[in-house]
């Protein structure tokens, strides 16, 4: 590339960054009284609590394959919103443990999200401006489209809040390049393996549903690029098996790269309460009303997630009106945006019908207005195709309609204008108008306003530049674009700075009197943030994540609750309860330790002071009862008579233990994430329970013979054991991690070999 061609190219580049910087200012600055931080919520109780304690095991020299202090022992790694694979948070984690960060600090996160805001901005540039048999846009118009997709109403929403989605999103733009070249190159290979390994870090970003997206958009684009590239050469019945050789090479690939997360989540995802959603779960969307939200922000909804701008919108126009000037690509972009506004609709629209009965994936995610990151790419793309148009030469008659659609944008403006001199007028008459419910929306009206008309007198100015150069017209409009864009999305998901994860006051008095029983859990039911008590260095019953185990949750939503505390020795609860009685009308012994409120409500500390209270988590039932279903273990424990600690309930239990009558003793020796010491006597064989839950990748070793643990009471662990003492140690081990992390690493070396002989070839063939 000549030197004036490259920097003809990269000055955008350095454009973005000047933006992105301004857009983040007040995130970015160091002054204490200017700096804001991302809005609490999932933002810190989940996605920072989460760093925190992965973090926490690497500095215990652990890969957090497990995480104890959730749901009684939860299998955190398989959890894709742990993110622990994905390389930039790894990285930083290894990075942070070098530098000797005591934790992972908020300011760590929030350079993630800024900087992969970022990364969508660059890679959306790279997208629009890469020429290679597609579409050549001008470097203004690639900017434009970099500017509507990385600081639209998507990706500055609430896709910052839940860092899997926003670091998913970003790398969409990435993909799309090198999928085309493996479209269309004679040489696709390289391309197939470039391709696995954007999938790879998109899917390692931890938001399954989002990727779902990504992969259905790089799909079709794919599927049109190798119909056009081909179409002409290559029967049908040959094209479509080249389509499909290509696609599932690139696909196997990626697979096989994503697999050590792929395995362990698919597994953890058909094990947990989520494995598929009936058609009213699935179904729910935007609102029809909410179309409003291509131009109207900050009104209907908190979040605006298809704005990408008045000024955007128009040139979407421009590149949908050019007729024969139209770019090539346009019909992709637009059909792509129109299937993906009718599916944001849900079950509110026909179009989600038609997905669920038929597409994979549609049965596994709700949410569906997360379609809207597929609807703010497409309209991005078409906003820089009709910037691209308008800066070449245009006719007379292309002069022409841009008067009138000049004209049309003001007159609109006007229209705007007496609404909200209407909306102006109203609240005059209210007695308190700063707080009036209209201001909001006469801001935002104002900005349409604005929108509008600054847009008409741009197509007014395009059709007389005979003095001006074109670039002079594209940078106001890009000067336009900002304006619009950051004034209405800078502090969406923004607030003032405050600490993300306090210490409460209801968990101090535990954390002080914690070690009289140290392998007690918490109870945190509704008086502490969710994972609260996990991020104080607590074990909690229960965790903030939205899916769990689907038998630890059925677990906790149907044990008697004065049963639950004792099988999981539960010590203590932080509770808006004025006392510890239970829905079934029993009353826990307990003693206040703490008062104080959470969410605006009292709240409490109880300690639970039932018997045995020297208890730790490892016992051996007198009794095994055999149960034929779920229903029968549960209907079993609401007995009034039962006794957890005498009675052990097994799902078709094998034989060699049933009509066991057994007497002994068990104490947890030691415990940490992933491993459990236990030293046991017994009478007679027995079955040795623990409150920890289950989960198939728990090994046990008995005397130093592996036996396999077995799960009862519907979701804990138990281990036959033998007559006489016994030293029990349990291990973690996840076989469906290992085997993917050895397909993952398979893969790569495949494809750095792959990759390594077509260049020697090429060299050959050049030679």
């Amino acid at each position: 590339m000549p030197a004036n061609a490259r920097r003809r190219w990269l000055w955008p580049i350095l454009v973005l960054c000047l933006l992105w910087s301004l857009f983040f200012w007040r995130i970015l600055t160091p002054s204490e009284a200017d700096r804001l931080t991302f809005q609490q919520g999932d933002f810190t109780h989940q996605f920072l609590a989460y760093r925190r304690m992965a973090y926490r095991q690497f500095l215990a020299g652990r890969f957090p394959v497990i995480e104890e202090c959730l749901y009684s022992g939860y299998p955190f790694q398989a959890d894709p919103q742990s993110q622990v694979l994905y390389p930039p948070v790894l990285a930083l984690m290894l990075l942070g443990r070098a530098l000797g960060w005591p934790e992972y600090p908020l300011r760590a996160l929030e350079w993630e999200v800024m900087l992969h805001v970022l990364w969508a901005a660059l890679g959306m540039y790279v997208f629009l401006s890469a020429p290679a048999g597609r579409p050549s846009l001008h470097p203004i118009a690639a900017l434009a489209g970099a500017l509507a997709y990385a600081f639209g109403g998507y990706m500055t929403g609430y896709p910052i809040l839940q860092t899997g989605i926003l670091q998913t999103a970003s790398w969409l733009p990435w993909m799309l390049p090198v999928a085309h070249r493996l479209a269309t190159a004679k040489r696709w290979l390289p391309a197939a393996g470039g391709l696995a390994v954007l999938a790879g870090f998109a899917f390692t970003a931890g938001h399954p549903q989002t990727m779902l997206y990504v992969v259905y958009v790089v799909a079709i684009a794919f599927a049109f690029w190798f119909w056009r590239a081909h179409r002409a050469a290559e029967p049908p019945a040959a094209l479509w098996r080249g389509a499909l050789l290509r696609g599932m090479t690139a696909g196997s690939l990626a697979a096989g790269l994503s697999a050590a997360q792929l395995i362990p989540t698919l597994l953890f995802m058909l094990e947990s309460n989520r494995p598929a959603l009936s058609y009213a779960e699935a179904g729910n969307g935007f609102l029809l009303l909410d179309i409003a939200l291509l131009v109207l922000t900050g009104v209907f909804n908190t979040w605006q997630p298809i704005y990408v701008g008045v000024v955007a919108l128009t040139f979407v126009g421009v590149a949908l009106l050019a007729g024969r000037r139209r770019l090539a690509d346009t019909g992709l972009w637009l059909c792509v945006g129109i299937a993906a506004l009718a599916l944001s609709f849900g079950a509110n629209a026909i179009g989600f019908d038609l997905a669920y009965l038929t597409l994979p994936g549609y049965r596994q995610f709700r949410s569906q207005e997360r379609h809207a990151m597929a609807v703010s790419f497409a309209l991005s793309t078409l906003a820089a195709y009709g910037t691209s148009l308008l800066m070449r030469p245009i006719r007379q008659p292309a002069q022409e309609q841009l008067k009138r659609a000049a004209s049309i944008l003001s007159i609109g403006g006007i229209i705007v204008l007496l609404i909200l001199i209407i909306i102006l007028i109203s609240q005059q008459a209210l007695t308190e108008p700063g707080r009036s419910a209209l201001t909001p929306a006469a801001n935002r009206l104002a900005m349409v306003v604005i929108a509008l008309v600054g847009t008409s007198g741009l197509l007014l100015w395009r059709t007389q530049l005979q003095r001006w150069p074109r670039w002079a017209w594209g940078g106001v409009l890009l000067a336009l674009m900002a304006f619009e864009l950051f004034t209405s999305n800078r502090y969406t998901a923004t607030q003032k700075l405050a600490e993300p994860l306090p210490p409460s006051p209801l968990t101090k008095p535990i954390i002080e009197t914690q070690r009289i029983n140290s392998y007690g859990r918490i109870y945190n039911h509704y008086g502490l943030p969710l994972n609260g008590a996990c991020v104080a260095g607590l074990n909690e019953v229960s965790g903030g994540s939205p899916i769990v185990m689907r038998a630890y949750k059925t677990f906790l939503d149907r044990t008697p609750e004065a049963v639950m505390v004792k099988l999981l020795n539960v010590r203590y609860a932080v509770t808006w309860r004025g006392a510890m009685e239970t829905p079934e009308g029993i009353m826990i012994p307990w003693f206040l330790l703490a008062r104080d409120t959470f969410e605006g409500q009292p709240a409490s500390t109880y300690r639970l002071d039932w018997e045995p209270q020297e208890f730790n988590g490892a016992w051996i039932p007198r009794r095994l009862v055999p149960v034929r279903a779920e229903d029968d273990l549960y209907a079993y424990m609401r007995r009034p008579e039962f006794d957890p600690f005498v009675e052990a309930i097994v799902i078709d239990p094998p034989k060699e233990l049933l009509d066991r009558s057994a007497s002994g003793n068990a104490a947890v020796e030691g415990k940490s994430p992933g491993y459990i010491k236990v030293a046991a006597y017994a009478e007679r064989p027995a079955l040795l329970a623990l409150s920890q839950a289950y989960h198939r990748n728990w090994v046990a070793l008995v005397n130093g013979r592996e036996v396999a643990p077995l799960p009862i009471y519907g979701a804990l662990l138990g281990v036959p054991i033998p007559a006489g003492p016994v030293s029990v140690e349990l291990s973690y081990r996840p076989t469906d991690f290992y085997i993917g992390l050895a397909i993952s690493a398979t893969t790569a070396l495949a494809i750095v070999l792959l990759i390594v002989r077509e260049i020697c070839a090429g060299q050959i063939s050049r030679g």
